[in-house]
């Protein structure tokens, strides 16, 4: 947060009409605005939410997080928030708490199947390290006994308009002739023509991991 920093203003009235005051204050004015900004950045490092990339890493560096070159601040502050706030004993209200803060505002579906010690879980993760992170809490918090299926997709939807257009020309041509005259009539046609043509083409491509 910037903060306007006015130091002659702490000075009394007749004290602000001396010209060496005034100038020397105005000088001083911008040393106190890094001291302001400094403090403020520190303040702020000290939590997550509000961390900035030096600070996110002092916390990366604590939890022993390495992040990738792809990874956003806001994504580095979801990871350390979800490691940061981890506890033990671990149940499924805190596994799909801990989902939901992965997955955000995007869809997912959990299938619980007990009696089958199996798992179903569907996301739509988008964001670069959010489908790591989301098997990295699998492994974490998932029984050993437990078959986890897990499934991300992806949503493409395309939309859009399309414009064709189509022409006919017809020319009907009357010949008039007098059979008294022996006189030969020509007509000729003087014109342009303009067609336009337009080809869609959608190709889909899936791809898969055969390990999995």
């Amino acid at each position: 947060m910037n903060r306007e920093v006015d130091l002659l203003s702490y000075l009394p009235p007749f004290l602000q009409e001396f010209k060496e005051n005034r100038e020397t204050l105005n000088a001083e004015n911008p040393e106190f605005v890094l001291v302001w900004n400094s403090a403020d950045r520190v303040l702020r490092n000290e939590f997550i939410e509000t961390a900035d990339e030096y600070g996110i890493s002092r916390f990366e560096g604590i939890l022993k997080i390495i992040p990738s070159r792809a990874d956003t601040l806001e994504i580095r502050r979801k990871r350390v928030m979800l490691q940061w706030f981890s506890k033990i004993p671990y149940t499924l209200r805190v596994f799909l708490e801990r989902l939901s803060a992965i997955c955000g505002d995007s869809d997912y579906s959990v299938v619980k199947e007990y009696l089958k010690y199996k798992i179903g879980i569907t996301t739509n993760l988008e964001e670069a390290g959010q489908a790591e992170e989301l098997d990295r809490l699998i492994e974490e918090m998932m029984p050993c006994n437990m078959v986890v299926a897990s499934v991300n997709t992806i949503p493409c939807n395309s939309e859009g308009s399309l414009y064709t257009a189509g022409t006919v020309c017809y020319v009907e041509c009357i010949e008039i002739k007098d059979d008294e005259l022996p006189t030969e009539i020509s007509c000729g046609i003087i014109g342009s023509g303009h067609m336009a043509g337009a080809v869609s083409h959608m190709e889909h491509i899936e791809i898969t991991d055969k390990t999995i």
